[in-house]
């Protein structure tokens, strides 16, 4: 895999599984009828993002990737009222390219990943940093937005064609591991 491919893989996976959020959060406000609610009281634009009764379209996100200067990191906040693609910056470690990219981890079980904390014996990730994504609709201010937070995750190969994360026991998932941390 190429870096522009990572990007692509990693865009698709977050406007995806943002899309995925929006629609969870659209079946729980139609089930109790806060659409109905949200849509008499709001008074704001009236552009697709501030339609509590319609999910809006979720492009591809823009996926840049820069040099962590400290620990890698994601900068991450959309609100789909500005219309634009949500724009995803990944901080990475210098060897996010040939340990991540090259090797074809970019997307894990729909999760971007950040950086490789630890692998097996084959070299498959078992420990990643990754972010996990929140997106609902805002009925104060914003209307359908999402963003994001780092988190450190284990990845099952237990089914080799068909990963899957976990929390670690004892880890909330929302702190960064410093580069020194990974293990070979």
């Amino acid at each position: 895999m190429k870096v522009e491919q990572a990007r692509r893989a990693i865009g698709e996976a977050v406007s995806a599984r943002i899309l995925e959020l929006f629609e969870a959060d659209h079946a729980r406000m139609r089930e109790s009828g806060v659409d109905v609610i949200n849509a008499r009281l709001h008074r704001g634009p009236t552009l697709p993002g501030h339609n509590p009764r319609a999910v809006p379209p979720v492009p591809p996100a823009d996926v840049v990737t820069h040099p962590a200067l400290a620990e890698p990191k994601v900068i991450f906040t959309w609100k789909s009222e500005h219309g634009t693609a949500p724009y995803f910056q990944m901080d990475v470690p210098a060897d996010w390219r040939s340990r991540v990219v090259h090797r074809g981890y970019a997307v894990i079980a729909g999760h971007p990943v950040t950086s490789v904390l630890e692998e097996d014996a084959d070299g498959r990730p078992t420990r990643i940093q990754t972010v996990d994504l929140t997106g609902y609709f805002d009925s104060s201010l914003h209307g359908w937005r999402a963003w994001a937070r780092d988190s450190i995750r284990t990845v099952d190969w237990s089914d080799p064609d068909q990963p899957h994360l976990a929390q670690p026991a004892g880890d909330p998932g929302t702190h960064h591991e410093p580069p020194a941390a990974v293990a070979r």
